[in-house]
Parts: structure tokens; C-alpha cells; sequence
């Protein structure tokens, strides 16, 4: 029967974390180590998914097993985990923190306890839905929880590693887009006069100025940058396809220059330099497009000049035309 328990519990991790909601969000998988005395191997399975700002939340669940000269220990649980700046560039860091409830075992007792995290880690995300990565964290098992601030001799603690993959689950395009310096001129104006056979779907995108971004949002109580372009096309009988990934094959290729641009035109964005499309706009006229970013459904400028503008110029790969 020992031999059978880590493939028992680690059965029981992911029967568990199936339940959690994972569409349009990812899920990572980490097995690690914890050492300092506690000698515990660890898997953990959590999804994650954009919170605000730079920050991202999601569920874990977690086990810990340590099994040596005849004694079995372990921790069983769930909970809850707070990450800044994940997926913010194709390599770098990130910071995380959380807390999971659940039951700490022994070789003769059972008992409720808290396990607490903090640390860091570092990812490569080599593609928008898949990314491989290594954590160090602190880590304290608070038995008969009495808080991270309130450790008693009974608690265990120590730094751990964990090395792991994470792959998304859903739609894997739209993504919080990093929110670019604070633009040095005053706020932007709609332009005096919207003309071309898009005009009414411009008007109707601008209609939606100061909606709040929600990701996966394709309705006026939120959008996410595709959902954006989807409705406001799909308000006059149009259909796009959900994706902005989908939505760079619709219509016909625009060249990227300022002067071959009309209102409604597509625009396209990669947030790195021959990536794929992760974020889409509508071209509104004088070199100002409008777009649903991690802020809300705004206007911005597409020019070299200004500071937010020189952001998306470089950023700026490509446009289609929906309405001839």
C-alpha cells in the first residue's frame, strides 16, 4: 500500500483541480521540492488569469508528500494564489503569493492547516499557449492555522523549488496587453469627421468608449480587444470571427502605412517582433485608432511623435479592410 499513495494523492490533485474553471485561462503544473528538514515532494496544478494591472489571480491545488525511513507525511489542499507581472514579455519574471487550506497528515494524526507562499519565478513563453518555468519560494505549513504572522514551534517552513509548464486552456489570444508609458500630450478627442463606407461601424465602436475591459468580453458590459471589433461589426450584419488571430485573416490586406488606412480598417498588433497577433484595433482617422485594452474600451494615437504612440507603432504589424 505505501507505494500506491503518491500515485493515489497525485490522482487526487487532479481529479480535484478538474473542477476548477479553466476556459480562456491557464493552467500550470509544477512538481518541486521542498527542502530545509522538510524533504517533501510537491505537485501543485493552479490556473491563472488576469486580475488587473500587472496582476493575475486563480485557484491551486496542492500536495506534498514526504515518505522516509517507514514515516509518511503529507499535506492535501487548495486554495488561492496572487501573481504580478506574468506574461508581461516572451522571458521574464514574475512574483507570486498565496495560501492553501487543507489536511496535514502524519503517521498517527490529521489536522487542519494553512501552507503559505511567497516568492518568485522566472518564464519563457515561447508561444501565446504554452510557456516552461522554475519558481523559489518560501513556504511555511501553519498546522491548526494561526497565520503567516503567528508561527509556532509546530510549523514548518523552508525554501522550495519547482520547475513546471503551463499551457492555456480556451481562448488563448487576448491577453492582458501591457499598458504602455502615460501619454505625454493631453487626452485624445474623436475626430471632427468619420467618413468611408465603415463610418457607422466607427460611431458604433465609439459608442462603447469607457466600457470596461473583460477579458473574453464581447457585449457592452465589457470587451476584450477582439470582442470590441466583433460587435461593433456585428451591430451593422457583420460577422467576424471571435479571435483576433481569426479577425488578421478576415477582409482584405491593407499596407501598414498611415496613408493607406480608412476608418474601420483593422489594425494588427504583436507584442513581440515576428509573433503572432495578440491584440487588435479599429482605425478611426487622423492617425488615431480605438481599441479595448487593460483600462477599458480608449482611443489612441498611432504616431512616431507621441510617447504612447511610438508604443504601438512599433508594435503595429499589419491591417485588414472588412467593408470595401
Amino acid at each position: 500500500m505505501p507505494r500506491l499513495r503518491p500515485r493515489i494523492e497525485l490522482l487526487l490533485i487532479v481529479a480535484g483541480v478538474s473542477q476548477l474553471p479553466a476556459q480562456g485561462r491557464d493552467v500550470d503544473l509544477r512538481l518541486g521540492r521542498w527542502y530545509q528538514g522538510n524533504q517533501s515532494t510537491s505537485y501543485e496544478l493552479r490556473t491563472d488569469a488576469p486580475f488587473g494591472g500587472v496582476f493575475s489571480q486563480g485557484l491551486t491545488a496542492q500536495v506534498l508528500i514526504h515518505d522516509s525511513l517507514g514515516r509518511h507525511r503529507a499535506f492535501y489542499g487548495a486554495g488561492w494564489q496572487l501573481h504580478a507581472w506574468r506574461r508581461r514579455s516572451t522571458f521574464g519574471p514574475y512574483a507570486l503569493a498565496g495560501i492553501a487550506l487543507g489536511m496535514s497528515t502524519d503517521t498517527t494524526s490529521q489536522e487542519l492547516a494553512a501552507l503559505w507562499t511567497v516568492g518568485a519565478g522566472m518564464e519563457w513563453r515561447p508561444i501565446a499557449s504554452f510557456a516552461i518555468g522554475v519558481e523559489t519560494v518560501y513556504r511555511l505549513q501553519d498546522i491548526g492555522p494561526r497565520g503567516f504572522w503567528r508561527a509556532t514551534s509546530r510549523s514548518r517552513d523552508g525554501i522550495a523549488a519547482a520547475a513546471g509548464v503551463s499551457l492555456t486552456i480556451g481562448r488563448s489570444v487576448d491577453r492582458r496587453w501591457p499598458s504602455p508609458r502615460r501619454p505625454e500630450r493631453p487626452p485624445l478627442a474623436v475626430p471632427g469627421r468619420i467618413a468611408g463606407n465603415a463610418a457607422d461601424v466607427v460611431h458604433t465602436a465609439l459608442a462603447a468608449l469607457g466600457t470596461p475591459y473583460v477579458w473574453g468580453g464581447t457585449a457592452a458590459n465589457g470587451f476584450d480587444c477582439s470582442g470590441l471589433v466583433q460587435w461593433a461589426y456585428g451591430q451593422h450584419g457583420i460577422r467576424l470571427p471571435r479571435m483576433s488571430r481569426d479577425q488578421a485573416r478576415s477582409g482584405t490586406e491593407v499596407t501598414p502605412l498611415i496613408e493607406a488606412l480608412q476608418p474601420g480598417d483593422v489594425l494588427l498588433f504583436a507584442a513581440q517582433p515576428g509573433g503572432g497577433i495578440t491584440h487588435v484595433g479599429m482605425y478611426v482617422g487622423e492617425q488615431t485608432f480605438i481599441h479595448s485594452s487593460n483600462t477599458g474600451v480608449k482611443l489612441s494615437r498611432l504616431e512616431a511623435q507621441d510617447s504612447e504612440g511610438a508604443w504601438w507603432v512599433a508594435r503595429w504589424v499589419g491591417a485588414r479592410r472588412i467593408v470595401q
